[in-house]
């Protein structure tokens, strides 16, 4: 019951730190999720750029061992940044990314879960929703949408 309840408490001081830290423009739809995985960030990035480069809607942009940017254009011409930040855990070596993407025009605020497609689209086609320890942070708050989003 003990260790329940302490999944619990850094459940709520993560979404708290998540939601305190959040820089969408409430005007434009957003999506941003937090991935903790049990694998090195170095691969994390590796395995990011490499899916980036390889769909053809998206542009890579800078890239650091730390940050990736990317833009993505959708088929009807809607730009979204797209930004993922990686910091390694203390525990088993992981890696702790925070995903965001953001669609450029201010008229897409609800855009059905696109920007989260974007973010989980990659996170998939890279293979890194398969790694040890994967989970998952977001919610409709964080990520407009989510819950009407069908990735394909």
């Amino acid at each position: 019951m003990a260790a329940k309840t302490l999944v619990v408490a850094c459940i709520l001081v993560l979404g708290m730190c998540v939601v305190r830290n959040s820089q969408a423009d409430p005007t434009h739809a957003f999506c941003r999720i937090v991935w903790l995985l049990g694998v090195p960030c170095d691969q994390v990035n590796m395995a990011i750029v490499t899916q980036i480069k390889a769909m053809g809607s998206y542009k890579l942009g800078p890239v650091t061992p730390t940050v990736i940017q990317a833009n993505h254009t959708s088929a009807v011409g809607q730009i979204e940044s797209v930004n993922f930040t990686m910091t390694a855990t203390s525990m088993s070596l992981g890696c702790h990314v925070d995903g965001s993407s953001v669609s450029a025009f201010w008229f897409s605020l609800f855009d059905n879960g696109t920007n989260y497609c974007n973010l989980r689209n990659i996170m998939q086609g890279s293979g890194l929703t398969k790694a040890p320890g994967f989970v998952e942070f977001t919610n409709e708050w964080l990520c407009l949408g989510v819950g009407l989003s069908a990735c394909k």
